[in-house]
């Protein structure tokens, strides 16, 4: 011990010849030591007052197993011998927690510098460290990643929560639209709906070229089923004559509502001529399947029809003929 003192007094008296060194180490804010290497011991040769007060004691001439817990030395030794091993500035951060020498528990991370000291023969005599106790650092750190954890959490429970909320909304406007377009009753489009379409169709026509024709059909005797029967056999009929409807046209027709028993057909790049065939079998196919006769007229797309309505108008104008010839039957 009396060498190590002395050890001590030698380093201080060193320190003593240049006023500035002296200053510095005296009260250098951070833990400032210098440790003396032996083998395979490291013993502290000085420490600065900050060190000194985190330990609560004078460790001069003391083996670091000594002071820390024995798992706590074996890490920082780690370090030291790393520092040995390389030859070279070694900066790293460690955690620690220990008893200090009025018998406190203290715990902390610690941000360390060490240098290594040669002696004239090149050989490192002792390591010089550095350490900034970074423990309040290293908590804000951690407080942060959790926060940063958190709201990552909530926003991605918020952005879960979000895009059910523009699905539900997506789905609200689907069910919306097809509100506004279907008939209720039969499934089929509306008659806003069947118009836009038909409309559209009709400019595609006009600028190809192709041919277009348009089919009206209605329900021989539906007002007597009404009357007789009631409108809620009156509802399943057209139901019925919908579904028959359906099945015999192609994909590309387009069926709709017009209002009350009255239906339209419109099929694309279909000439006249084959649309009264079209007429025909639905005839058959709905005499079959719904049990009622429909009465239909006919209408073929041409180069000076400006609206849907002047199909409408010639097909409605064969329905009504179609009627009048079956009813003089």
């Amino acid at each position: 011990m009396t060498d190590d003192r002395t050890a001590r007094e030698g380093f201080l008296h060193e320190l003593a010849q240049t006023s500035v060194l002296a200053e510095i180490w005296q009260h250098f804010p951070e833990n400032m030591f210098l440790i003396r290497v032996e083998g395979p011991d490291f013993v502290v040769e000085a420490s600065n007052a900050k060190m000194e007060q985190l330990f609560a004691q004078d460790c001069t001439g003391r083996r670091l197993h000594d002071i820390l817990p024995w798992p706590v030395a074996e890490q920082v030794v780690a370090h030291y011998r790393d520092c040995l091993r390389q030859d070279a500035p070694l900066r790293y951060e460690e955690h620690a927690a220990f008893r200090d020498g009025d018998g406190v528990e203290k715990e902390g991370h610690w941000l360390t510098l060490l240098l290594p000291v040669h002696d004239t023969q090149g050989a490192i005599t002792h390591l010089f460290g550095i350490s900034q106790d970074v423990t309040e650092l290293r908590l804000a750190r951690e407080d942060l990643e959790r926060y940063s954890h958190n709201l990552e959490a909530v926003v991605e429970e918020r952005t879960q929560a979000l895009n059910q909320a523009n699905r539900e909304f997506e789905e609200a406007n689907r069910r919306l639209e097809k509100l506004a377009s279907c008939d209720p009753l039969t499934g089929v489009g509306n008659r806003r709906h069947f118009q836009a379409r038909a409309e559209s169709e009709m400019e595609r026509a006009r600028r190809h070229g192709s041919p277009l024709s348009l089919l009206m059909f209605d329900l021989d005797g539906f007002k007597r089923i009404n009357d007789e029967v009631g409108h809620a056999a009156g509802d399943a009929m057209l139901k019925r004559v919908t579904a028959s409807a359906q099945a015999t046209l192609r994909d590309a027709d387009l069926l709709g509502r017009y209002g009350g028993d009255e239906f339209v057909v419109l099929l694309p790049h279909t000439p006249l001529a084959d649309a009264r065939r079209m007429a025909e079998r639905l005839q058959a196919r709905v005499q079959e399947r719904a049990d009622i006769s429909i009465s239909v007229g006919a209408a073929g797309f041409l180069a000076d029809d400006t609206h849907l309505e002047h199909l409408v108008h010639r097909a409605d104008t064969e329905l009504l003929a179609a009627k009048r010839t079956r009813a003089e039957r």
